[in-house]
């Protein structure tokens, strides 16, 4: 028995235009058809992203920090030389003697409103941009003293599926979803009725309404209300 199976970027393609009876079952795809489709598929994987959905693609950054520094460029040709990272969900700083420290992350206007950026002091707060080449991590205060890392939970883009045997970087049981998707996406181009693109536009969301709740963390969550303090009390 294997629980194994995979299917590469052509295979989806092929299994789509299938599906929208452009080609027939042992039909090859011209390679024009590969090429429109390979865009189509790389555009819906980058529209999945902003979903904020691929737990496989949550990764641990660490980020070193330098006395007097409160910016670092996270990506190609950053500090920290990595895949530009979409969004941090969580992080938390690390003294030299290893005790560890949860960082609030605030917003841009929230982070912008705070006083003297260069403040010294060990950082308890950080807003990070993502940008287009490099992300941009802000951090406050700055240490004064080295041995301090920043240890950020990312979620790191998928890659492009650029090559014929390229495989998404999803677990298997997304591929169905990408397969409903892609022939969703290029459904107008191939000329399929409006009826069809009806239903096929509802089964791929349905898909991927049920991928997206598939893909959620187990753990709960809990909510507290924040405390504030106002003069003359709590």
């Amino acid at each position: 028995m294997s629980a194994v199976y995979t299917i590469n970027r052509d295979q989806i393609i092929n299994a789509a235009l299938r599906t929208l009876g452009v080609i027939g079952a042992g039909d090859q795809p011209t390679s024009s058809d590969y090429a429109n489709c390979a865009e189509a598929l790389n555009l819906y994987i980058k529209q999945l992203q902003t979903k904020g959905l691929p737990l496989w693609k949550y990764v641990d950054l660490n980020v070193p920090m330098v006395v007097n520094q409160y910016i670092y460029l996270l990506g190609p040709t950053g500090d920290v030389v990595c895949d530009r990272p979409l969004r941090v969900l969580m992080a938390f700083i690390r003294n030299p003697q290893g005790n560890d420290t949860v960082l609030q992350q605030v917003s841009r206007q929230e982070y912008m409103s705070l006083g003297v950026k260069t403040s010294q002091g060990v950082p308890n707060q950080f807003y990070y941009d993502p940008r287009l080449d490099n992300g941009v991590l802000y951090l406050y205060n700055v240490p004064n003293g080295t041995g301090y890392t920043v240890h950020l939970q990312v979620q790191s883009p998928i890659s492009d599926v650029t090559n014929p045997n390229s495989t998404p970087e999803f677990p298997s049981e997304w591929f169905n979803c990408l397969k409903f998707g892609l022939a969703d996406q290029v459904a107008f181009e191939y000329g399929v009725s409006a009826q069809v693109r009806n239903e096929l536009a509802q089964r791929a969301a349905k898909y991927l309404e049920e991928m997206t709740d598939w893909s959620q963390e187990e753990a709960s969550t809990d909510f507290q209300p924040e405390m504030r303090f106002k003069s003359g009390g709590w």
